[in-house]
This record gives C-alpha cells, structure tokens and sequence, in this order.
C-alpha cells in the first residue's frame, strides 16, 4: 500500500516515509515461514526460535531429554518436537530433595 505525499505537508510525507521504512525493517526481520510445514529444522534454527543455544539443545537432545530426530550426527527438529520442548520448558521444576545430614537423622533417632 502506497502511502501518497502530494498534499503538500512536508511532515506527513516524512510521517509516510518513515512508516515506510519501519514496515520495510519489519519485513526484513521476520523469517520467512518454510515451504514445507513439515520439514526438520536444525538445532541452529531452533535455537534461534527458542532463544537456546544450538549446544545445549544438541546436549540435552543427545541425553534424551528433548524430542528429536538424529540423522548420524547431525540433529533435527520436527514442529511437534518444538512444541513439545516448548512445553516442557513450561512444566513446574520439582524443588531439589531435602538433604539431611547423618548427625541431625541420629539426634532425630535418638529422641523418638
């Protein structure tokens, strides 16, 4: 959509010009979508969606903590695993386990 400037208002038309540009960097930040919502996308890419480092996914990928696809070496995302990571990214963390040292279970054992 054309925006016109023949109005004679020299700031409209710097208004138009810069609404322009804006929409043109807007463009040219956002990723194209894939040809083919199917396709497997690469810890790189994920990363990038997740804001994740390609390693760490990679690492726990290979741990087994995350969904994916592994192709000899080389790791790959379908659009369920990414949704899937995207949830348990969500899901609560269990608090860590109550330690109790040896001394403080004896005195426990002592006193019942």
């Amino acid at each position: 959509m054309e925006l016109e400037c023949d109005h004679g208002n020299g700031e409209g038309c710097a208004v138009a010009m810069a609404i322009r540009e804006l929409a043109a960097a807007v463009r040219a930040t956002v990723p194209e979508p894939p040809a083919d919502p199917d396709a497997l996308l690469t810890a790189e890419e994920v990363g990038e969606l997740l804001q994740l480092s390609p390693r760490t996914l990679k690492d726990q990928a290979a741990a087994g903590v995350l969904p994916h696809h592994r192709f000899g070496k080389h790791y790959r995302f379908t659009r369920a695993d990414v949704a899937e990571i995207v949830r348990l990214s969500a899901a609560p963390v269990k608090p860590p386990r109550l330690r109790v040292s040896v001394e403080d279970l004896a005195k426990d054992f002592r006193a019942a």
